[in-house]
């Protein structure tokens, strides 16, 4: 993951690549995708027993963040 200061810094990144748009997502946005239990629950003991939930919680995340966009799209 790289921080920028806005979309256009991004966008004059050495490395930017049109066909990763759909990764640029403001801090905020990133902050309540790691927010969610996938990644806060990783120490409890029943993380493995509950992960499909957890990921279940995390695309809804993603989703309302991101709709469709093909960058975010999980391979099932």
């Amino acid at each position: 993951m790289n921080l920028f200061r806005s979309e256009e810094h991004a966008r004059r990144w050495s490395g930017y690549r049109v066909e990763a748009e759909g990764g640029l997502t403001p801090l905020r946005d990133m902050l309540y995708i790691f927010s969610a239990e996938t990644f806060t629950e990783r120490m409890g003991g029943h993380y493995i027993r509950d992960m499909a939930g957890f990921r279940q919680d995390l695309m809804a995340r993603i989703q309302e963040i991101k709709g469709d966009d093909p960058f975010w799209s999980v391979p099932r």
